[in-house]
């Protein structure tokens, strides 16, 4: 009896599962748990070298990085090797995705070459491409980044790389340094794309993001590339379009299903002047996301925004700067239904403040439902922005105040009680009594 029990135990359950079942598992397993359920299973040993998603995470060596920056030499061998090693035992002929984000920059060109041609006459349809730099961080970020080569770029105009990357659906790319040409001829030739990221690319000078062919492009983000100086976009199916950086020319038109829109940029960036190339599509928006400075937060007239639902402001300032600026934005948006606001706050502004309340009309916002605020430390910035809604915004029906700052959410320290917090917290709490007594108040 013992014999059998031990046996039923011992089965090899995973293999008598349908093919079809087992490349499920495979495709949202990382390459880490692949290599486990395989030491497990006979037959996925014979079945995974035609996986179709190929995502090289190595989050624990990039963590391992970030804390000794002497292992990058050491760390880059162990994860070209890793990446060499799998590629030369697959078998398939095709990929849904494939993925690599690591620590390398263009002394690693040869093998990211080898990689690129491999992805693509696999007709990857999502491919990433995600090289930042943290084991050793220069300024301005991406100096040393890897830039796609003449040889990849002659590749994908061959016809068999034309025939390739007609499957691609999504191409995103971060520390690679790409042209607009290299860009454009991807948008020209893959009908199917749905999914543009740039980020953090130093060769690109102009962009034109349209197409002969009918362009599926739902989603467009472009962040952090500093030499840009032109920007045109014609997209009929464009949904969410996210611009970080400087200003730049930027021309919007055939835009009519842009719903979601994020501008942003650092203090120098003056990042508002998107609103007048966007002004056409504004009363379209259901989603707005600002990332700026308090001090870059100079709005020109705002037309009605009769569509949107959802303002996030993510925002960075000293603690005697002014956010009720906001308020014209807010006051155009007649159903504004939720409010989340970031805050990363330093000690005092280094700069003059540009910034006055004298406009502030103090209109009741009688559609605003629901205000989501972290960061809150009770200063200037926010004490009075906060202060601001509960007093006009009678119909909310829920706040919560998070006293934690960004990017301690979800890490270890979240939860420990800091003397700082403690007394954000509390004037946080003296704030209840501006409320409305139906409104729900939650302070972290």
């Amino acid at each position: 009896m013992e014999d059998a029990q031990g046996e039923e135990r011992c089965r090899d359950r995973i293999s008598e599962l349908p093919d079809e079942i087992v490349f499920v598992i495979l495709s949202f397993s990382t390459l880490k748990e692949v290599a486990s359920i395989c030491f497990l299973s006979k037959r996925l040993k014979n079945l995974w070298p035609n996986i179709v998603t190929l995502n090289f995470d190595a989050s624990e060596a990039l963590y391992e990085l970030r804390r000794n920056g002497n292992l990058r030499k050491k760390k880059r061998s162990w994860f070209i090797g890793w990446v060499n090693q799998i590629l030369e035992l697959h078998k398939g002929s095709t990929l849904n995705e494939f993925r690599v984000c690591f620590d390398l920059d263009w002394t690693c060109r040869h093998d990211i070459d080898s990689w690129f041609h491999f992805a693509i006459s696999k007709r990857v349809r999502k491919l990433e491409f995600d090289f930042e730099e943290v084991a050793e961080k220069t300024w301005p970020p991406g100096l040393r980044s890897y830039s796609l080569t003449k040889s990849c770029y002659d590749y994908i105009r061959t016809p068999h790389g034309l025939s390739c990357i007609g499957s691609l659906t999504s191409l995103c790319l971060r520390f690679v340094k790409v042209s607009g040409e290299v860009l454009e001829h991807f948008l020209s030739h893959s009908p199917l794309l749905e999914k543009l990221v740039v980020q953090w690319s130093k060769n690109l000078v102009t962009l034109k993001v349209a197409s002969s062919l009918p362009l599926r492009l739902t989603y467009l983000e472009i962040r952090s590339c500093v030499a840009l100086e032109n920007l045109e976009i014609s997209a009929p199916n464009l949904r969410t379009f996210r611009y970080y950086g400087q200003q730049v020319a930027l021309h919007i038109e055939n835009a009519p299903l842009l719903t979601n829109v994020l501008i942003g940029g650092n203090l120098d960036d003056q990042p508002a002047f998107a609103f007048c190339p966007l002004s056409s599509c504004l009363c379209q928006l259901e989603t707005l996301t600002l990332e700026m400075s308090a001090y870059n937060m100079r709005f020109p007239n705002f037309p009605q925004l009769s569509n949107l639902r959802h303002l996030v402001v993510s925002v960075y300032g000293g603690y005697d700067d002014n956010l009720l600026v906001l308020t014209s934005l807010i006051d155009a948006s007649p159903s504004l239904n939720k409010l989340s606001l970031e805050l990363k706050i330093w000690r005092s502004s280094t700069y003059n403040h540009a910034n006055s309340s004298s406009n502030v009309t103090g209109k009741p916002i009688p559609s605003l439902k629901v205000v989501d605020v972290v960061g809150f430390r009770g200063f200037k910035i926010d004490m009075d922005f906060v202060t601001y809604l509960l007093e006009h915004g009678k119909m909310i029906e829920k706040i919560t105040i998070n006293c934690c700052h960004p990017s301690w959410i979800g890490q270890i320290w979240e939860w420990e009680s800091i003397k700082e917090r403690e007394k954000a917290r509390k004037l946080a709490l003296q704030l209840k009594v501006i409320a409305s007594p139906t409104t729900e108040f939650v302070v972290i």
